[in-house]
């Protein structure tokens, strides 16, 4: 099958090129204004945070007036707070009386870089290739893995690579509305993400039936304090999390999930 590999500055990202340009076109809508608003309200449901509608108003305007968004320009309007974070994060994912675990640990505080992440943003919106779409969809990826905002970065991945309806219009995917409706997509999703995360496990100290209430605290607390510990000393490179490459089955359920959404 036909590979596809595309260096943009220090990123890598690698997919099967078979049937991106076979995607569906989407109609244009009668009203962006809100589509785009719907979308963002549709984002934060299914994160189960709701902006105030200023803030979502000042990002719509933003997104409208700004060619090339600006990843700080867009937080600034959607969060109001300091844009990149400076400290580590992850998102979660088991924790039950055997494990507790992580779906994806962000890349360590120390290597975000600003101007880099920006570049990839540059890089999509003049991109103008028959897979387009699936390059968004890559570079989103990407940011998602990467995880350089302390909260929102669902958020601000969407609507900087698939959902910015003013400035990619033709390439326009309403994950958000989709996640939020449709549980096959967010199966479909979630597989996705499983395959490209850096996630992490580990075996909980176990908790006996004899164990006094105050001990139980105590290990539940030792717990947390070791899988801390495991997520603080995160040793994936900064060109590990740079590189994504796409396998020929993770390549075949993104095509699948963008069509369910843009058909």
């Amino acid at each position: 099958m036909p590979r596809q590999t595309i260096k943009i500055n220090e990123f890598t990202i690698s997919f099967n090129d078979d049937g991106c340009d076979q995607i569906g076109k989407i109609m244009s809508p009668i009203d962006a204004d809100r589509l785009m608003y719907k979308n963002i309200i549709d984002s934060n449901c299914i994160e189960q945070d709701i902006l105030p509608k200023d803030n979502i108003n000042d990002a719509t305007e933003y997104l409208k007036n700004n060619k090339v968004p600006q990843i700080e320009g867009l937080y600034e309007a959607l969060f109001k707070r300091e844009t990149f974070r400076h400290c580590s994060v992850y998102v979660n994912d088991k924790n039950n009386s055997k494990i507790i675990s992580a779906a994806n640990v962000g890349i360590n505080h120390e290597n975000i870089d600003p101007n880099e992440l920006q570049q990839l943003v540059d890089f999509v919106y003049e991109y103008d290739q028959s897979n387009k779409i699936m390059v968004l969809f890559a570079c989103y990826l990407l940011y998602e893995r990467i995880h350089p905002h302390k909260d929102g970065n669902g958020r601000m991945g969407r609507q900087l690579f698939l959902e910015n309806m003013y400035q990619l219009t033709d390439s326009f995917v309403p994950l958000s509305t989709a996640l939020r409706y449709n549980k096959q997509v967010k199966q479909l999703m979630n597989e996705v993400f499983k395959s490209i995360g850096f996630g992490e496990i580990m075996k909980k100290r176990q908790i006996k039936n004899g164990d006094v209430a105050i001990y139980r605290e105590e290990i539940q607390e030792i717990n947390l304090n070791k899988f801390f510990e495991m997520i603080n000393d995160n040793q994936r490179t900064k060109q590990q999390y740079y590189t994504l490459d796409l396998n020929d089955n993770t390549s075949k359920l993104i095509v699948k999930l963008l069509n369910m959404i843009r058909l």
